[in-house]
């Protein structure tokens, strides 16, 4: 029975994943103390990954669409301003849409592709 559930709970994440750790994960399952509450982790974890992955590529093309149009938005709004950006804080809108940058560009920065298997350098 254990070792059923350990091999149902590794063979639901994502490939990528189950093919990397699959077999250190299934042996790391079996050998647990605790064998009930793992499986579901790793269960628990199968299911946020693959939400993820499903998510990802709407919420990027979501985020740089939001970012095009906030910096047109920004663009009009700083053309109406006469003495620059030391009129910013005078003017709800233009501070909106300049929040609206920051916004949406961290958003594409957080939702950009993972590079998988790459390392960091060490010098």
């Amino acid at each position: 029975m254990r070792r059923r559930l350990a091999r149902l709970a590794v063979t639901l994440l994502p490939a990528g994943v189950c093919h990397r750790y699959g077999d250190e994960l299934l042996e790391l399952l079996v050998r647990s103390p605790r064998p009930l509450a793992d499986a579901l982790d790793v269960l628990h974890l199968a299911a946020r990954e693959h939400v993820e992955v499903l998510m990802r590529r709407p919420l990027r093309i979501l985020s740089i669409a939001a970012l095009a149009v906030s910096l047109v938005v920004f663009g009009y709004t700083m053309n109406d301003l006469t003495s620059g950006l030391a009129e910013l804080p005078q003017h709800w809108w233009s501070s909106s849409a300049g929040v609206a940058v920051i916004a949406s560009g961290t958003a594409v920065l957080v939702t950009r592709p993972r590079l998988h298997g790459t390392r960091a350098r060490t010098r």
